[in-house]
């Protein structure tokens, strides 16, 4: 009777299935055999109330997929088509690493109507929505398969409490039936590896806590006897991380550029090229994030990448190709599509903040503004991703990192300028004037400033800053110390004056959104606020350019002290060059 019960939620259960975005709490184990284990789940018995109740058997058939770049992969997920029986469904799984033997990973499922890839693309929950903002024009690829042969039981808990407390369903609570807290899995899996090739197979034992719930103490210590009773090992990888193993898939293997190492020992054009290319895989590596639109901070992290590249370009422009003026102003182009999504995102984070403080009436007309921002910033981001679904950022991607695999050697010729060919000389010998030439315009600029400086004085000294960093961060390990004692200042600066920039951009956001005839209008009231909150951003500008000046970093770059221990460090090496980056 129990059973029967068991099978009838099972079934009532698949019936309803719908989209599911919860994090996965289990236990993994390997075991030699099953039948052990099959053998005492039959014969457990516990004085805490806990029942093993045998649940369903199941054929499963899982169709790992990724695209050619890996953007799933390079994402953080594995993405999952599963058949099971007559259902279908997709999940993208994290790839989070265990905390010992348990892991707890994100998993985001879609119920399918079949188990064909176009289905997935057209499918309108979490995972279609995540897997077309992933492929943009690419397409998902097949990797390998897994076939698992599946026995459930369920892991029951004496009801004790009322329902609100624990979770149960409304007709168990009325039934009076037990709690579930969880269900063990025994999985006997292969993997096919294609035809002369025996399948890789696998046993495994799996206990998952309840959907979307954290482990009870009653079910941790139902795992911890379980373990010691049959000796099991914990999985040190799992199906997925198998599944690669077993076919000889390296996602890894299709994303490197080239050597990316610096020395005082290298020409310039060595580490120009190895500058663009951490600055390219940095870019490659947040771009699959930025597209999942979860976390604003990987697309600051791709837009920054971006920046690095262009001035890269400027810096070391005499030691290469001259076609790389070109990949310059398309970047500019990728930068500034993610430009109008960041400048979006750090104006919400500003007025989410001051609508934590605000009164209710200001914190409604708060809302009213975010709800046109966020307007904003979906357009924005809609934008942005056409942007880099486009063949023109394909081209530039691929023509870009296959440059960069070449290396300066391959591309001296185009390298030339005027007949000189900087890129083969000593970085030391070059580096020095590249550098002074910065660290001038950065010293005209802040001599100019003063407290009634306009605030694009302000971020004309940002931009000349920035400038100046990089190209110091670019050659870090050639000069060492006295290179991290400028950097380190300068980075203190820029974040000042970034916020002072962030400002004076969203009070213009502000104002021009107050007083817009474009679109919908917004109220009076709201229209007050948006100026009230423009000029709130103004003063806030006005109080940071004041302290800016007063500075303890601004001052020490003011000084020039720091500057002449650099200048003489940049001597040494010239002389020294082996024996610079040990200083």
């Amino acid at each position: 009777m129990a059973q029967q019960k068991s099978e009838q939620r099972s079934s009532k259960s698949r019936g309803k299935r719908s989209p599911v975005d919860q994090q996965e709490f289990e236990w993994q184990f390997d075991a030699a055999e099953l039948e052990p284990v099959e053998i005492w789940i039959g014969q457990h018995s516990s004085g805490s109330g806990l029942v093993v109740e045998p649940d369903s058997d199941e054929k499963i058939t899982d169709t790992y997929y990724d695209t050619e770049d890996w953007r799933f992969y390079r994402a953080g997920y594995a993405l999952r088509v599963r058949k099971a029986g007559s259902s279908a469904e997709a999940t993208m799984k994290s790839l989070s690493p265990a905390e010992g033997n348990l892991r707890r990973r994100r998993e985001i499922t879609e119920p399918l109507s079949d188990d064909k890839p176009a289905t997935l693309g057209k499918a309108p929950g979490p995972v279609g929505e995540r897997s077309r903002s992933l492929l943009g024009a690419q397409e998902m690829r097949p990797m390998f398969e897994v076939r698992t042969r599946r026995q459930k039981f369920a892991l029951l808990l004496e009801d004790t409490a009322p329902a609100s407390e624990n979770g149960a369903s409304d007709d168990d609570a009325a039934s009076g039936e037990r709690v579930r807290i969880g269900e063990v899995v025994l999985d006997s899996t292969e993997i096919p590896l294609g035809e002369g090739r025996e399948s890789a197979q696998l046993r495994r034992v799996e206990i998952e806590a309840g959907s979307g719930t954290a482990p009870t103490p009653d079910l941790r210590g139902f795992v911890d006897e379980m373990q010691h009773a049959l000796d099991l090992k914990s999985a040190s990888i799992s199906k997925f991380e198998t599944g690669l193993y077993a076919t000889g898939i390296n996602p890894k293997s299709t994303t490197s550029v080239g050597p990316v190492e610096i020395g005082p020992a290298m020409t310039l054009g060595e580490v120009a090229f190895a500058v663009l290319r951490r600055q390219f895989t940095e870019m490659r590596d947040h771009e699959p994030e930025t597209r999942l639109g979860e976390d604003p901070e990987e697309l600051h992290d791709m837009r920054v990448a971006t920046r690095r590249m262009r001035a890269a370009m400027k810096v070391f422009e005499g030691a290469l190709p001259e076609r790389a003026k070109w990949f310059r102003e398309e970047l500019r182009w990728v930068a500034d599509a993610l430009g109008d999504v960041r400048d979006l995102d750090v104006q919400m984070d500003r007025l989410e903040t001051w609508k934590a403080e605000a009164d209710d009436e200001s914190s409604a007309f708060l809302d009213k503004i975010l709800d046109v921002i966020k307007k904003r910033r979906t357009e924005a981001r809609d934008r942005m991703l056409e942007a880099l679904d486009s063949t023109r950022y394909e081209r530039l991607e691929k023509s870009f990192g296959e440059m960069l695999r070449r290396g300066p050697g391959a591309e001296q010729e185009l390298a030339k300028t005027n007949g000189n060919d900087p890129a083969g000389e000593p970085v030391t010998k070059v580096a020095p004037a590249l550098i002074s030439a910065r660290y001038r315009k950065w010293g005209k600029a802040a001599g100019k400033l003063d407290e009634t400086s306009s605030p694009e004085a302000f971020h004309d000294l940002r931009k000349k800053g920035k400038r100046l960093r990089y190209a110091l961060e670019f050659v870090s390990e050639v000069y060492g110390k006295p290179a991290g004692k400028l950097i380190t200042p300068l980075k203190a600066l820029q974040d000042d004056l970034g916020d002072h920039q962030d400002a004076i951009v969203a009070a213009g956001t502000l104002r021009e959104l107050g007083t817009t005839t474009d679109g919908p209008r917004v109220t009076r009231g709201v229209a007050f606020t948006m100026g009230v909150y423009a000029e709130r951003y103004l003063r806030e500008a006005a109080t940071t350019r004041a302290g800016v000046l007063k500075s303890k970093p601004f001052r020490a770059l003011a000084k020039g002290k720091d500057w002449q221990d650099f200048e003489k460090a940049m001597k040494d090496a010239a002389k020294k060059p082996k024996k610079a980056g040990s200083k």
